[in-house]
């Protein structure tokens, strides 16, 4: 089915209505009813150390979804002017050759009503979701019950993440300057720019912490993303501005740790509030475990 046919149905009120209210119960998989929005595939320069598909691509991915839906309407793409606020949950790990399909639809109810939420799945199997506020071109898509959206809505209280500020013992990394294949076709910083520098950061610090890839080495021990959130500041960011990245170690669980980032350009100026919640992953096993305790000596 043709993503312009799907959007077009979509836009009918009784089909709506049909989708929201029929045909679906708890075990109905929303990918079903949704629209596709991108079709691409993992490529081998793509994958990071543990050789999976880096976070960056996943992002992008997300994105360039993000502006197909906020253009479906036939109006200008606005580029990252599209979000105020992305949620992304990791579901499973995709590896060089894999075939990647994103759908997407809007959420009917709830308090998250009104919000597009993108499904990226591999073979028919979920690997992973974004959850995008405030739904830029949404309204054009299959209306789906928050009940059956649970692996795509947020965890936690994402908005007071967010609004964490600096603090004295912030980490602080040089990114090193925009230059303009970081930029979107309106100027802006592209998303997976700022996840990019910000997995420079967020590496530095754990590194300095102790998770390291020779603890990992000798351990067995690493991390693996569980949950992304990302609120850009929409301002210029022209070429040749150095950009720096203020990290810290938000908190330590009993298997999940949080990290928290604010990519600024150098004279402090704030372009986009990050945190991520990580797993600790036994690598072998492929099971999460405790958190080392350094980390929780580490939270600043």
């Amino acid at each position: 089915r043709a993503p312009r046919h799907a959007g077009a149905r979509a836009h009918c009120p009784r089909t709506e209505e049909r989708l929201e209210n029929t045909g679906m119960d708890d075990n109905t998989d929303p990918a079903a009813f949704a629209v596709p929005t991108l079709q691409t595939r993992v490529e081998s320069w793509e994958c990071d150390f543990n050789d999976h598909w880096n976070a960056r691509y996943y992002s992008r991915s997300f994105q360039m979804a993000a502006e197909t839906v906020a253009a479906l309407a036939g109006g200008e793409n606005p580029g990252m002017a599209a979000i105020a606020l992305r949620v992304i949950r990791f579901h499973r790990e995709l590896r060089a050759g894999a075939a990647v399909e994103i759908r997407s639809l809007r959420v009917a109810d709830g308090p998250h009503a009104g919000a597009a939420v993108h499904l990226l799945s591999s073979a028919g199997a979920l690997s992973a979701t974004a959850f995008d506020l405030p739904g830029t071109g949404a309204s054009r898509l299959p209306a789906i019950r928050s009940g059956l959206l649970a692996t795509a809505l947020p965890r936690g209280d994402i908005l007071a993440k967010l609004a964490a500020t600096s603090r004295p013992g912030d980490h602080l990394t040089m990114s090193g300057p925009v230059r303009p294949d970081d930029l979107d076709h309106r100027g802006a910083l592209l998303y997976e720019t700022i996840i990019r520098r910000v997995g420079h950061g967020m590496y530095d610090r754990l590194a300095l912490a102790g998770l390291t890839p020779e603890f990992t080495r000798d351990t067995g021990i690493g991390r693996m993303a569980a949950q992304s959130s990302v609120r850009p500041v929409h301002r210029p960011c022209p070429p040749g501005t150095v950009l720096r990245v203020r990290s810290r170690i938000s908190q330590v669980g009993a298997k999940i740790f949080s990290t928290w980032h604010c990519l600024e350009a150098a004279d402090g100026t704030a372009l986009a509030h990050i945190a991520h919640d990580m797993l600790a992953v036994d690598l072998e096993r492929r099971r999460a475990v405790t958190p080392p305790a350094f980390l929780q000596d580490a939270v600043g």
